[in-house]
């Protein structure tokens, strides 16, 4: 054996007979009083009922607005308004909500294609995943022109991308116009629609190379990448842009409404659409839901204390 060798032999014998291998490493194992649990409870307590606070106080400082619109699915344009009473900072964001819609139910998550809205092309028997709506005759999409703006889609042929969640797509339009308090005329306000979908969702999904398939252009309409994440709850909004620039108190926001989606249409007879304008701070949007877990966490640790305190001062008497 070379001195290299036994070298390495004799590391591999140390390494095998250490203190990690074997288990034999220094340890703690705290053993809590009483008094440490009371300590601990009392100082979760007071943090999580701070924070829940703090974050309270955030989100009670944002006002946000709020318009449920084109209530009558047969109107193809509408419009509303917003009088901004409060001045807000970029960024502002732009949700649309649906409430009553559940993305969450199960045969719609499952109709869709991975496969597919990552660039490949998929078989008739793969395409099985999209029931109900796997051809373009049954997307609706038959006649219509590809996005390689010449082919016209076969009804036959397998749509891209197909299934329920890409046919149920929220495709309703907003243009924004401003007038501040001292202008006569609306001027319109440029709105950003570009990174409102997720980082991953943008590299993860892809068009197909041969885009005279598709109906869609996945890789540059992220409003779709935003709709193809589902929500887990019945009522949620989606990011559809933002405004970056400052909308002063006293200013008047006009938006003129295409109202293409009829909400009704997929297990949400009595959906509802709303479009909401919200600026955000370093909690985020306006939403309580945060700040009152905090205080309740903090609350019940906060009894707990008190309760552990009282039995400490209960079993001090007795031992006296």
């Amino acid at each position: 054996m070379s001195k290299k060798e036994e070298k390495e032999y004799e590391e591999y014998e140390s390494l095998k007979n250490s203190k990690f291998k074997q288990q034999k490493l220094p340890g703690w194992r705290p053993v809590p009083s009483m008094l440490r649990t009371i300590i601990i409870y009392f100082g979760f307590g007071i943090v999580f009922v701070g924070l829940g606070v703090l974050i309270l106080l955030f989100s009670n400082d944002i006002v946000e607005h709020k318009d449920n619109y084109c209530k009558n699915p047969k109107e193809k344009t509408c419009e509303i308004t917003f009088n901004i009473d409060k001045t807000m900072k970029p960024n502002i964001m732009i949700y649309y909500q649906i409430d009553g819609f559940y993305q969450n139910h199960r045969r719609y998550m499952k109709s869709r294609s991975e496969k597919q809205l990552k660039g490949d092309d998929i078989t008739k028997k793969e395409a099985e995943v999209c029931e109900p709506t796997i051809t373009n005759g049954q997307m609706g999409k038959a006649g219509e022109k590809a996005i390689d703006g010449k082919t016209v889609l076969n009804k036959d042929d397998i749509a891209y991308p197909c299934g329920l969640m890409a046919k149920s797509y929220f495709n309703d339009s907003f243009k924004f116009y401003k007038k501040d308090i001292d202008k006569v005329n609306f001027e319109k306000i440029e709105v950003n629609e570009k990174n409102i979908s997720r980082k991953s969702d943008r590299e993860k999904y892809k068009n197909n190379k041969n885009k005279s398939k598709q109906w869609i252009d996945i890789e540059n309409d992220e409003h779709f990448l935003v709709w193809m994440r589902p929500s887990p709850l019945p009522n949620f909004r989606k990011l559809w842009g933002r405004i970056e620039e400052e909308l002063k108190e006293g200013t008047k926001i006009k938006v003129e409404i295409e109202n293409k989606y009829n909400v009704s249409l997929l297990f949400s007879p009595n959906a509802t659409k709303h479009l909401i304008i919200s600026p955000v701070n370093s909690f985020g949007g306006k939403n309580s839901f945060l700040a009152v877990g905090c205080l309740i966490l903090g609350g019940a640790s906060l009894i707990l204390g008190i309760v552990f305190l009282i039995g400490f001062k209960m079993r001090a008497k007795k031992e006296k």
